[in-house]
């Protein structure tokens, strides 16, 4: 398929071939974390190949993404939660199924919209890996729907721990005593369809973590290979550090009632977020044991790491106003400018990934359902229809896999819609009917300089194809609140007759 959206995943070699060739009896073990709202200076491994600033502590990520390979211009599909994910599994833009808007929060009681989720005509990579042998799990954010159709266990993962809406709060134990229950984010956590009582004082994102070193160890212990997806909420709103995490990471910090005892609420909210972020790092150091000592009895030989893609990175861009830092790019999660679809993102596969790598070309997390399914001798559905494609071969040989192709992104905006059309190094982007813009999103990341005048062929081109692109597109099955159909008829949505036209 020429005409290409975004999400983004997957690999490639600056200089000389970064992946080594996977021969076909290489089934890898295959993890796969995702954080929430992730700024794109907010690890260190990003920050520092852009020579951002930063005051995140990440160690133990920028160690594996040094001995991997990171991807300074990886997409996500959608600048929203919700839509991002469902392209991310279902290897397809969310547009092309009505799921380009985010899920209402079940507990808004909305009905029609609460028994809706992805289709179940969309088979998802879960399912594949599931059919193909793999043990799979879910840990973490799901946000795929609600009702039994679309839960995780019905959707290819064999195990589900987690919470199934948006969001979640950090110390579930607390949200658990409460009734009743007014959002999302004070439900109960769910194993298996199943609603679960939180330990008392435990800390979600060491919760997951927990939950997907035991996975992982078990999978070894039966020699099978697994598919783990551990969608951490961190580090999402709302912003709660654990204490300990806090005060290590601020020792000279004075809280404001000390006779209260210490808790996240005695700092800032960009303390906050470094320590949710640190929470993360810590997770990793847990993860990388396992996977170097399944076991834990000191002695590595059953080490399952050379046999494991791992594979990091965010749904979306940060959240400015919820402490994210998104240099060198502008905008935030929302944007189809760079901030809101650009992500950080590395990929670590001892011999077959190099060490130290670095893939400047655009990576699509379309991408991940086809060449994963490749690498796991997977077969994929004859009637699936994809939007990425299997670039494994073009990875190794180190090409651009998506030279002379178009990528596009699209939001919803109320009365209008937001647009990217990427091809090469330009892009152009339009707001809300405003004036068409050009930028080199490779030497300009930062959209600081509009070229547009300077390229007007490029331009006319990529409108002409994204009007052909809408067309592929359905209406949203669902809106995010009660008040968002109203708003898409009485602004007789979607508009793309007027979106895609030299205004």
């Amino acid at each position: 398929m020429r005409h290409l959206a975004i999400l983004v995943f997957l690999l490639g070699g600056l200089m000389g071939t970064c992946v080594a060739a996977a021969g076909s009896s290489s089934r890898p073990n295959i993890l796969f974390i995702l954080c929430d709202d992730l700024g794109y200076a907010d690890v260190g491994f990003n920050a520092k190949h852009f020579g951002v600033d930063t005051d995140v502590v990440t160690p133990n990520l920028d160690a594996m993404a040094k001995n991997g390979t990171i991807f300074p211009q990886a997409y996500v599909a959608h600048p929203f939660c919700g839509p991002s994910r469902m392209a991310l599994l279902a290897g397809r833009m969310p547009h092309c199924f009505g799921g380009q808007k985010n899920l209402p929060d079940a507990a808004k009681n909305l009905e029609d919209y609460n028994e809706k989720g992805i289709p179940v005509t969309e088979t998802l990579i879960s399912t594949v890996l599931q059919d193909a042998g793999y043990r799979t799990a879910c840990f973490g954010k799901w946000h795929l729907g609600d009702a039994q159709p679309f839960h995780p266990n019905q959707r290819g993962f064999d195990e589900f721990y987690g919470f199934l809406g948006g969001g979640h709060q950090y110390f579930p134990s607390i949200t658990d005593k409460v009734d009743p229950k007014i959002n999302d984010y004070q439900y109960f956590l769910q194993r298996n369809g199943k609603d679960e009582i939180s330990p008392e004082g435990a800390y979600l994102t060491d919760m997951l973590t927990d939950e997907a070193v035991k996975f992982m160890t078990q999978s070894a212990s039966r020699g099978q290979p697994f598919f783990t997806y551990l969608a951490y909420n961190a580090p999402h709103s709302p912003l709660q550090g654990k204490t300990e995490d806090l005060q290590h990471l601020y020792p000279n910090h004075p809280p404001e009632n000390p006779a209260n005892g210490v808790d996240f609420r005695d700092f800032e909210k960009r303390q906050n977020y470094v320590a949710m972020m640190y929470a993360v790092d810590r997770g990793l150091a847990k993860i990388t044991s396992v996977l170097s000592d399944p076991n834990q009895d000191g002695n590595a030989t059953d080490s399952i790491m050379d046999n494991t893609l791992i594979v990091f990175l965010s749904d979306n861009g940060g959240k400015i106003l919820q402490a994210g830092n998104n240099a060198p790019l502008q905008d935030d999660k929302g944007s189809t400018h760079e901030g809101g679809i650009r992500v950080p993102m590395f990929m670590h596969w001892p011999g077959k990934i190099d060490a130290g790598g670095v893939f400047d070309h655009p990576v699509l997390a379309l991408d991940l359902y086809p060449t994963l399914a490749g690498l796991a001798n997977a077969p994929i559905p004859k009637n699936k229809q994809l939007d990425g494609k299997n670039i494994w071969d073009d990875l190794q040989a180190g090409r651009d896999p998506h030279e002379q192709e178009t990528i596009f992104w699209l939001r919803h905006h109320g009365g209008g819609n937001e647009v990217a059309i990427r091809n090469g190094d330009l892009k152009a982007y339009r707001k809300n009917g405003g004036k068409w813009k050009v930028f080199d999103v490779t030497q300009d990341p930062g959209e600081t300089d509009d070229v547009a005048k300077q390229n007007p062929e490029f331009l006319n081109t990529r409108i002409q194809e994204g009007a052909e692109w809408a067309t592929t597109h359905q209406d949203p099955q669902w809106h995010d609140t009660a008040n968002g159909l109203q708003s898409w008829i009485k602004n007789q949505m979607p508009k793309y007759d007027s979106t895609f036209r030299m205004r």
